[in-house]
């Protein structure tokens, strides 16, 4: 029976165990994209936008159609005296009815301007919304590999942990045997005790940045996940920065933003110039009928009427004139426009620079800190040995764990740093990171 009550209590241990983990979100990169991207209130305004923009851009053919008006009247004509006082019955009271139907159109030159920018305007709101994502997933790139590198600073703290502890051991063992002072023995203890701040700290910055992140992908902060995703780095070779530049700078959403704002400009331009100097044509078609309510009334007639005018705009043409002003602010913004272009194509240019170079800077220190951690291991077991033979003090050894722990740590954070730099070139190359490798990674 106790056996068999021991066994139920394990059998319950484990499936609350299952239980936990099939709750526990795991989350990999492109799962925190798409999560992040279904909440954030500020994409879901875009999309709004974007589809506003999109119903305008396909209705742009109703310019083309023609201004439909309908009247109806009913009336009542009443006498109340005419001083003869033979007035009749259809004198004194009498209904009438009467309707009417007109259709107008106007075509200007500048109508297919307008139509162009109704299509800009709606190729400016894609844009706008594209670059709200991919800022997002920038964003949540650098959260995602944060909270990896700092998990495995609290692995590696934990190791530590382990190591001074299992130091401890070995210390108080030669104590008890008068083969350790007090002294080694303090600082042993010192060397484990101090491990758990750091621990506890660790935790408590990564519970913080994870409740963040969680806010971030528009979920609960106090839900429980793990990330999911390989840390490993490859090396890139790139072309020089004239070539990359030339290849992706037209690309990039600033660029693509700057470029549309000065095709707006000039679409403002070409309306105001056309809505302002060129003749409209005007065709319009007019029906009309009534009659009297009464018995035998005669039948109502109907009469319609056409007209075509030409409209030819004059103050457009006269110096200063607030037309004219207008199409002289319009020359202006298409200058503006065209200076801001040049700019941003001249910054966009320096970021792909800066962190092409970055990221080979990176690279590069890699292996540095790769041999640095493998003299830190090294250094440390040897002086575990020599520890363990009385060739080497208490504490050397601890100072070579010291060293051992931060070599690892620069280490850990270099790989993170090489990751979120290749994520941040694709970024502003405007590709995906996979692209980026595939283009560029050194098979």
């Amino acid at each position: 029976m106790k056996h068999a009550r021991h066994l139920l209590v394990c059998v319950l241990l484990l499936l609350s165990s299952f239980a936990f983990a099939e709750n526990r979100l795991v989350l990999t990169l492109n799962d925190a994209f798409e999560t992040a991207i279904a909440n954030n209130s500020d994409i879901q305004k875009q999309l709004i936008a974007l589809e506003g923009a999109r119903r305008v851009k396909e209705a742009s053919w109703n310019m083309f159609l023609p201004n439909v008006s309908a009247t109806g009247r009913i009336g009542n004509e009443h006498n109340l005296y005419d001083g003869t006082e033979k007035m009749t019955k259809d004198q004194k009271n009498s209904w009438s009815w009467s309707g009417s139907a007109g259709l107008s159109i106007g075509f200007s030159t500048s109508i297919p301007y307008r139509i162009r920018q109704n299509i800009l305007r709606y190729q400016i709101a894609q844009t706008t919304y594209n670059k709200l994502v991919s800022d997002l997933k920038m964003n949540i790139t650098s959260q995602f590999y944060s909270l990896t590198a700092e998990l495995k600073n609290i692995s590696i703290l934990k190791e530590a942990q382990k190591l001074a502890k299992d130091q401890l051991a070995v210390v108080q063992a030669n104590y008890n045997n008068g083969l350790a002072s007090e002294l080694d023995l303090l600082k042993a203890k010192y060397a484990y005790q101090s491990t758990k701040p750091k621990i506890t700290q660790a935790q408590t910055t990564y519970n913080a940045n994870a409740a963040n992140f969680m806010l971030l992908l528009g979920l609960d902060p106090s839900t429980s996940f793990s990330l999911k995703g390989s840390t490993a780095t490859v090396e890139l070779k790139l072309p020089s920065i004239n070539e990359l530049s030339t290849k992706f700078l037209d690309s990039r959403f600033d660029v693509q933003q700057a470029v549309q704002n000065l095709s707006s400009a000039e679409l403002g331009l070409k309306t105001t110039q056309h809505s302002s100097l060129s003749p409209t044509l005007n065709l319009s078609e007019n029906f009309s009928s009534g009659g009297q309510i009464k018995d035998g009334a005669p039948k109502p007639s109907v009469n319609g009427s056409f007209s075509a005018s030409i409209s030819i705009p004059i103050s457009g043409w006269i110096p200063n004139s607030s037309t004219n002003l207008d199409i002289k602010s319009a020359k202006d913004s298409i200058k503006q426009a065209q200076i801001s272009l040049e700019a941003i194509r001249k910054s966009a240019r320096q970021d792909i620079s800066k962190k092409a170079a970055e990221t080979r800077r990176i690279y590069e220190s890699l292996e540095m800190l790769n041999l640095n951690c493998q003299i830190a291991n090294r250094a440390y077991e040897l002086a575990r040995v020599g520890y363990g033979s009385g060739l080497v003090s208490q504490t050397e050894l601890e100072s070579q764990q010291q060293d051992r722990l931060t070599a690892q740590q620069s280490l850990m954070q270099g790989e993170i740093s090489y990751i979120t730099s290749l994520h941040t070139l694709a970024n502003a190359l405007n590709i995906s990171y996979e692209e980026l490798i595939s283009l560029y990674g050194v098979k």
